[in-house]
C-alpha cells in the first residue's frame, strides 16, 4: 500500500434521525472521525431544473477499510461535502473501503 495515495484529508459523519415533540423525523450528521482518503473524479453533468442549474459529480472515494460506514453517511473535505451512494471492501485482503460518492451544487438561476 501507497502511503502517497491518501492525501486528502475528510472528515466523516454518520446519520442519525432524530425525532421532535411533534412525531416529526429530522436527519442530522454526527461526526464519526477523521481520516486521509484518496478522491478521483469519475463523472459530471448539469441538469435545468424548475428554473435552477443543478450540477452533479460523481467520485471515488478510497479509505483504509471501515467496517463502520455505509450508503448516506457524509464525507467532507475542505472544498467539498460528499454523500455516499454505496460502500465496498477492495483489495486482496479487504483492506480498503471504496466509496461511490456524489456532490450536487445549485445555483438560483439557469442561465439563459
Amino acid at each position: 500500500m501507497s502511503a502517497g495515495r491518501y492525501r486528502s484529508a475528510v472528515e466523516l459523519q454518520a446519520p442519525v434521525f432524530t425525532a421532535s415533540a411533534d412525531g416529526s423525523q429530522s436527519l442530522v450528521y454526527t461526526p464519526a472521525g477523521s481520516d486521509f482518503a484518496e478522491i478521483r473524479l469519475l463523472r459530471q453533468g448539469e441538469a435545468v431544473s424548475a428554473g435552477s442549474l443543478r450540477a452533479t459529480a460523481t467520485h471515488s472515494i478510497r479509505l483504509r477499510r471501515r467496517d463502520d460506514i455505509g450508503a448516506g453517511w457524509q464525507v467532507t473535505s475542505p472544498r467539498d461535502r460528499f454523500r455516499l451512494l454505496s460502500v465496498a471492501e477492495e483489495g486482496r485482503r479487504g483492506e480498503y473501503s471504496l466509496c461511490l460518492a456524489e456532490v450536487e451544487t445549485e445555483t438560483e438561476e439557469a442561465p439563459s
